[in-house]
Formats: C-alpha cells, sequence, structure tokens
C-alpha cells in the first residue's frame, strides 16, 4: 500500500503484513497506534485543541455551547485525517513530526467537503476514509473502489463504529459523573427570576455547558486515534487479501536482496526467449488474457448457506399403513391449541396488566391520603407553633441584631413549614436539600437553600443586606 502523495516503497514497511481475520486487523490496528502514539496524538491534539477552544469561545460568547458541541461533533472528519496521515507514513517509516503534519494540511484535507456532506453519516467511516484520502480516488472510481473493498469488511467496519460509539457514550458519561462530583453544589440548581439575588445562576448554567464540552473535546481527542486506527488496520488486511501485498512485499525484498543476479537471469532469459517478429504480430495481448482466464484456476469464489437433514430421510416401507389423514388431523388439533394458548396467554397479560393499573393507582391514593408533613426537615423544627408570627420581621430584627446565622434558620424553617403545611408540597425526611428544592420548583427557595448551604456548610455566612433581601422576598413568595 503506497499513498497517492507520498513516494514510499512497499519493502519499507514497519508492519508484518499477513492474511487476518477482520478482528484481527482492528487489534493490528491498535497495535500500531501504541507503537506511534506519541506523534499521532502530538499531531491530533494540534488541530483539536484550537479548534474545540474556538468554538467553546464563541458559544461562550453568543450563549450557544450546544451549537458549538453540535459544530465540533460535525467536524470530526478533519481530525480523522491528521492521524491517517501521521499513521500511514509511520507504516512505512516515515516519521512525521507535527509540525510537518501541520504543514502537509493540503495533503490531508482533499475531499474534505464530501466527508462533510454526503459521506458525514457513513457507517464504515473509517475503514472508507484511506480510499478517499489515500488513494485519491474520486466520483464512480471511488465508489466503486469502496465497494470492492468492502465486499467482506464493511460488516466488521459498520460494528466497529458502534461499538466505537458506545465507547464514547461510556467515557462521556463516566467523566460527566466524576466532574459532577467536583462541581460546587450551585451548578445543580435551576436558573431563578429577575431578582438581583438569583443573578449569578444562569452564569453557572452557563459553565456548566461550558465544561460538558470541554470534556467532550478530551473524550473524542483521546478515543479518534483508536478508531481510525482500527479502521485503517482493516483496510490494510483487506488489501492484503485482495492483492497479495505481503506476497509482493515478500518479493521486492527478495528482488532487492539479489538485484544483480535478477538482472543478469532476467537478461538471459530475454534473449533466450524473445518472441520473434512473426510470433509477435500474430499474438493479441486481449485473446490471450482471455485464454489464461479460461482455465479453472481463475474461478469464481463465492459463499452458500444450505440446511441440510443430520438425519437424512428413510424411504418409504410400502407395507406400512398410511397415516395421512391422522398425521392431518393431529397437525390441525396443534394448530387449534396453539391458537388457544397464545388466546390465553394475550388475556392473561391483559389481565394483568390492568391489575397493575389498578393496584398502582390505589396506591397512589393511599400514598397521598397517608401523608403527614414531618415535625421536623434538616434538623430544624417546622411546627407552625414553633415560629414567629411574623417570620420575616422576627428575620429583619435578628439581622439588625447581628445574629445574622439565626435570622437565616427562622427564614429557611419558616419556608420549609410553609411549603409542606399550606403549599402541600410532600417533603419527607429521606428528601435532600437540592430534591426540596426541585419539588417546590420556586426560585425563592433555591436561593434561600444556597445561602443556607453555604452559611452551613462552608462557614460563609451572609450579609446583613442579603438577609435583608430574603427576608423582603419572603413576603412576595408566601404571601
Amino acid at each position: 500500500m503506497q499513498p497517492a502523495d507520498s513516494k514510499v516503497r512497499l519493502t519499507a514497511l514497519a508492519v508484518a503484513l499477513r492474511r487476518r481475520s477482520p478482528w484481527e486487523a482492528t487489534d493490528l490496528g491498535l497495535a500500531m497506534l501504541q507503537r506511534w502514539w506519541r506523534p499521532v496524538y502530538a499531531a491530533h491534539a494540534l488541530v483539536v485543541a484550537p479548534v474545540a477552544l474556538a468554538l467553546v469561545a464563541l458559544g461562550w460568547a453568543f450563549d450557544a455551547v450546544w451549537a458549538a458541541m453540535l459544530v465540533f461533533w460535525w467536524l470530526e472528519p478533519v481530525y480523522d485525517r491528521v492521524v491517517l496521515h501521521v499513521l500511514s507514513r509511520a507504516v512505512f517509516g516515515e516519521m512525521v513530526s507535527p509540525s510537518s503534519a501541520l504543514a502537509a494540511w493540503r495533503n490531508w484535507t482533499r475531499g474534505l467537503i464530501g466527508a462533510l456532506t454526503l459521506d458525514r453519516f457513513d457507517m464504515a467511516r473509517s475503514f472508507n476514509l484511506p480510499v478517499r484520502q489515500l488513494e485519491g480516488s474520486r466520483g464512480r472510481e471511488a465508489r466503486e473502489r469502496r465497494r470492492l473493498l468492502g465486499r467482506r469488511a464493511r460488516g466488521q467496519a459498520v460494528w466497529l463504529t458502534v461499538v466505537w460509539i458506545h465507547f464514547e457514550g461510556a467515557l462521556l458519561w463516566s467523566a460527566g459523573a466524576m466532574a459532577g462530583l467536583l462541581l460546587p453544589a450551585g451548578l445543580e440548581r435551576a436558573p431563578g427570576g429577575d431578582d438581583p439575588i438569583f443573578s449569578g445562576l444562569a452564569d453557572l448554567t452557563k459553565l456548566a455547558s461550558v465544561h460538558d464540552a470541554l470534556i467532550y473535546a478530551a473524550v473524542i481527542l483521546f478515543l479518534e486515534p483508536f478508531y481510525v486506527a482500527a479502521g485503517f488496520g482493516l483496510y490494510l488486511n483487506r488489501r492484503t487479501l485482495l492483492e497479495g501485498l505481503d506476497i509482493e512485499v515478500a518479493l521486492r525484498r527478495i528482488a532487492e536482496r539479489h538485484a544483480a543476479v535478477a538482472m543478469i537471469f532476467l537478461s538471459v532469459l530475454t534473449v533466450a526467449w524473445w518472441p520473434s517478429p512473426a510470433n509477435a504480430e500474430e499474438k493479441i495481448p486481449k485473446q490471450e488474457i482471455a485464454e489464461v482466464l479460461k482455465a479453472p484456476e481463475f474461478g469464481h469464489y463465492r459463499d452458500t448457506t444450505r440446511w441440510e437433514r443430520i438425519d437424512p430421510a428413510k424411504p418409504a416401507d410400502p407395507k406400512a399403513p398410511d397415516l395421512t389423514l391422522w398425521h392431518a388431523i393431529g397437525y390441525a388439533l396443534a394448530k387449534a391449541a396453539e391458537v388457544a394458548l397464545w388466546m390465553a396467554a394475550i388475556a392473561a397479560l391483559g389481565y394483568a396488566l390492568w391489575w397493575l393499573a389498578r393496584r398502582l393507582s390505589s396506591m397512589r391514593q393511599a400514598e397521598r391520603a397517608a401523608y403527614q408533613p414531618p415535625p421536623a426537615l434538616f434538623g430544624l423544627e417546622l411546627a407552625p407553633d414553633t415560629l414567629p408570627a411574623d417570620v420575616p420581621e422576627e428575620a429583619a430584627r435578628l439581622a439588625a441584631a447581628g445574629k445574622l446565622r439565626d435570622a437565616l434558620s427562622v427564614l429557611y424553617r419558616g419556608a420549609l413549614s410553609e411549603l409542606v403545611h399550606k403549599r402541600g408540597v410532600e417533603l419527607r425526611a429521606s428528601h435532600t436539600e437540592g430534591e426540596a428544592v426541585r419539588l417546590a420548583g420556586m426560585s425563592y427557595v433555591a436561593a434561600l437553600v444556597d445561602a443556607w448551604r453555604r452559611c452551613a456548610y462552608a462557614s460563609r455566612v451572609p450579609s446583613v443586606e442579603e438577609i435583608q433581601s430574603l427576608a423582603t422576598a419572603y413576603r412576595g413568595a408566601f404571601g
């Protein structure tokens, strides 16, 4: 195999070509990446990192990080090409530096428009990429070439894409979950209203979307070379099986070792068997080729599948009684029993679904009727008789007296008591503070819980002005 834009010799191959199964061929690609991972990842990072940072910055500026992630995903064929550029030259012993790979961008960006449009959703993208990039074929010639190479390898290439998508999803989910454990609690909340207290919540959600975009870019930076290398291994193996590249490489190496002897031998053969002018004129190349291809050695290869009985059928005994009628009756009874069983199964399934629906409905009604407001939540008493008559006024008085934590506690207790006793929000002792915010569905409760978290867990007591603002907003939230 030789790239169209590189003058290298087959004898310089740095991998051992032989007939492999498709899955062994993908392992070959991964072994190539393991051997040359430094130049591959260096060139890949030089392309991926600037694109990712630029798109995330634009998404942040225009408040459309989701659009930046979509564009970054759409440009994946660009990242694939620089990886294949480095790998295809390393296979021939030519180590490409990251700067050289970027300098040769015209070589690996040919046909990029087609890769980003018509071929963007090709499920065998990593396998067909060498045909587009290394062989340089276009149009109908490229389609015929991809069809020929994919006759015995496209299925494995499609499954490679499916497996890679699942790996990408698992890694994205794991990285997102890990990052979620390290983020501040404020990023879990929904944005609040127009009050100045909630002005920072939208920025926190915006920051969370940026962190998701950066995680996605890191996952693509890590996984994409594996996908391209595995597809390149499939491509090399298919060409080895189809064109005998391993034999050609072996013959070329033998010829190089014995070049002098071979030249003399070929000269002698040429002189000895050079055809006379008369015989040369009589032979027509097309006819000669057609005669050679008529030989049985050049037959067509075809896979066929058929069913055969394990025990061959025995010839009928002429003395045996004719049981055709009884067989027909038995078959009819069996079919009738099968229909009856299916009807019984469908009826049983319908009855089970009806019973389950009634059971769930009664359980929901019983659960609603059985709810009793808890006397305390999160270590705070919620009984109305334990609260002051005017909660916001008492909180403002405590804040003016310098008892900021007590003032915040009164507001927090009052809000929880309002939710469970007057608003009908079913808060239980098993709920967390974040779940309480979601069940309440009020921006004021979100801000109050945030202030309480900072005060209780981070020892960051709010200012007097913030307590006064929360006390004033309390009347608007709960009347």
